[in-house]
């Protein structure tokens, strides 16, 4: 029987269940999945932790503050902000950007600060500096009209982020854009929808009336509209 010798380039008589005759299967390092925490959603950055951290530290000092100076509002206030933030958990897929991540802990407890928080004889929402319009029904200058326009801006960067830019193109685009405004003003109707019914529920006497709520709706538009016309100007239309 002959011997069978190596000869250089020659295959190896030899074969197993990594080899194919006459073929050389290279064995590469298998790649690493992006790490996620649960079907299509990648782990949370450093920034989304330490805003989550920001964020509930924030919901879980005011639950306290308001329960104990007795504050009718705080069942309404901790739940619109929950609400908010459960689904913007539930539309994230992606790792947002640090700063909008930042921005949404500011806004919710922006949120908190002026409905919970007294001054004087009333909430942070209601004080404003400079003189009061009885036209409009609202002063000039008011927490609660820049607090709800803040909001809506940094919302509707979140809904671009999430919902848009992984989808925009040249052709697209402008409808994109208008789809995250109409998405931030939504999450404001469903803000202005549960802060009302749970205030009404304790017995809340700062949900206001007809004046306030559409003040709000204003200032959301307002807010939501200037964020698009930013997302619409940038180029990358990066948050």
């Amino acid at each position: 029987m002959a011997e069978a010798r190596w000869q250089p380039g020659n295959m190896s008589s030899c074969t197993g269940p990594d080899t194919i005759p006459g073929k050389q299967i290279s064995h590469s390092p298998a790649r690493r999945r992006p790490e996620s925490s649960g079907p299509g959603r990648a782990r949370l950055s450093r920034a989304e932790r330490g805003a989550v951290q920001v964020a509930a530290v924030a919901v879980a000092g005011f639950c306290i503050y308001g329960f104990a100076t007795g504050s009718p509002s705080t069942a309404g206030y901790l739940s619109s902000v929950i609400v908010i933030g459960a689904v913007i958990v539930w539309l994230r897929r992606a790792a947002l950007p640090g700063l909008l991540a930042a921005g949404l802990a500011i806004a919710a407890m922006a949120t908190l600060a002026g409905g919970l928080i007294n001054v004087g004889q009333n909430v942070l929402y209601n004080a404003s500096i400079g003189p009061y319009s009885k036209t409009l029904g609202t002063h000039f200058l008011q927490y609660d009209h820049f607090a709800h326009a803040y909001v809506s801006f940094v919302v509707a960067f979140a809904c671009w982020v999430m919902l848009a830019a992984p989808h925009a193109g040249a052709d697209h685009r402008r409808e994109l854009v208008i789809l995250a405004v109409g998405a931030a003003l939504g999450l404001g109707a469903l803000n202005e929808m549960v802060e009302f019914l749970a205030t009404l529920a304790h017995h809340g006497a700062h949900a206001g009336g007809y004046w306030n709520t559409g003040w709000d709706l204003v200032c959301n538009f307002t807010g939501a509209a200037a964020a698009g016309l930013v997302i619409a100007r940038s180029r990358t239309g990066a948050a």
